[in-house]
């Protein structure tokens, strides 16, 4: 098990957790969604976001090795973003040994 990124996974993933839950409780998401597109900052982010997803999203795909095992994991991404991110990282993170197992997948 690789701690650093497991504890890193974990922090993610929690906080994120926090952070939706939080800004479905005190916010509208459809109306406040539609704002952000209209900010030229809120643009920007979602660039930001969709940048970083794709990102680790191919590092998924490459140390997966499988469109079976892949696929849900991008579908989590585009729907959770860096909540999906955190919990593949803890996830990968328990099942390697080494942080070369970590990064490239048990080969």
């Amino acid at each position: 098990m690789v701690r650093g990124a497991l504890w890193a996974g974990a922090i993610v993933t929690a906080g994120m957790i926090g952070a939706i839950a939080y800004g479905f409780l005190a916010g509208s998401f459809g109306d406040e969604g539609g704002q952000i597109l209209e900010l030229a900052w809120g643009r920007v982010t979602l660039i930001d976001l969709y940048f970083g997803l794709g990102l680790i999203g191919t590092w998924i795909a490459w140390r997966e090795r499988s469109v079976a095992r892949t696929f849900p994991w991008l579908v989590g991404l585009v729907g959770l973003g860096s909540l999906a991110a955190g919990a593949y990282v803890a996830l990968a993170a328990l099942r390697s040994n080494t942080a070369e197992d970590f990064f490239f997948g048990r080969r």
